[in-house]
């Protein structure tokens, strides 16, 4: 497979970015959650924060509505609040009781899955978030999860270093990826739902065909990746990995955000 990387820095966090992801319909946004108790909004062409929103916890998960009216972002405390993206204001809050580790619309915009420290799947109503279900997802810790575009498939990551690929209809699982050898942190399906992105501890992302399970390619990092997240119209992946500010502190966390560019046709 040919490989064209392209690469752009966005700064601005003053702690580690936990995690990204791209507006649903805009291919020229992203929003990013830190440990800096604020989320920020980025144009990708002026590689510039176009909004910053300071939140009550450090965050560490975050996704937008399909719809794009609303950006969900979890703290270290198990809260997750629901910002209006036209005011940047909150308009629900939610304390949960359990280990919330990932959070996700469902793509009709009409459910909220949260992946939990006890291995399950909480799925609840939306916009009332009453629960409706709860699935035994892994026999460890379900760390993350994310939607297959066309509507087929869900994914989920655990401590247990496993992929798993879920049918939305049966809410059954039909496939394992078993490449990484960490827990395995971040989760994203490609705009056409062909690829599956997942990364970890490990010192690379792993690139996989969705209905085969076969390994596409693998992009090489210097340190663990924090999040992974697909462009919505290309093949291209935005990820931030634990990387040091070494120029003045070597402790620092640098903030970054990289891009990995594929050929459509690949």
């Amino acid at each position: 497979m040919k490989r064209m990387i392209k690469e752009n820095n966005y700064r601005g966090h003053g702690d580690s970015v936990d995690q990204l992801c791209w507006h649903p319909t805009n291919p020229d946004l992203f929003v990013t959650a830190s440990g800096d108790k604020t989320i920020r909004i980025w144009d990708v062409r002026s590689e510039r924060c176009l909004t910053t929103v300071t939140t009550k916890g450090e965050n560490i998960n975050i996704c937008w509505s399909p719809d794009g009216q609303t950006i969900a972002v979890g703290n270290k405390d198990d809260v997750v609040t629901f910002i209006d993206v036209k005011t940047h204001r909150p308009k629900a809050e939610e304390t949960f009781k359990f280990e919330v580790n990932e959070i996700s619309w469902n793509n009709d915009n009409n459910m909220f899955f949260l992946t939990n420290g006890n291995g399950c799947i909480n799925i609840l109503s939306y916009p009332e978030l009453k629960p409706i279900q709860s699935i035994n997802a892994h026999p460890s810790n379900c760390i993350c999860i994310k939607f297959d575009p066309t509507g087929k498939y869900f994914a989920t990551g655990s401590a247990d270093a496993l992929v798993s690929l879920w049918d939305i209809e049966e809410l059954a699982c039909v496939r394992c990826f078993s490449r990484l050898d960490w827990p395995v942190r971040t989760l994203s399906f490609s705009y056409d739902g062909k690829m599956l992105a997942s990364a970890s501890e490990d010192h690379f992302i792993d690139i996989a065909h969705v209905e085969t399970g076969e390994k596409l390619c693998e992009v090489q990092c210097e340190s663990p990746t924090f999040t992974v997240a697909w462009h919505p119209k290309r093949y291209l992946l935005a990820f931030a990995c634990d990387d040091k500010d070494g120029k003045y502190d070597s402790s620092r966390e640098a903030g970054t955000v990289k891009l990995f560019g594929l050929p459509n046709d690949s």
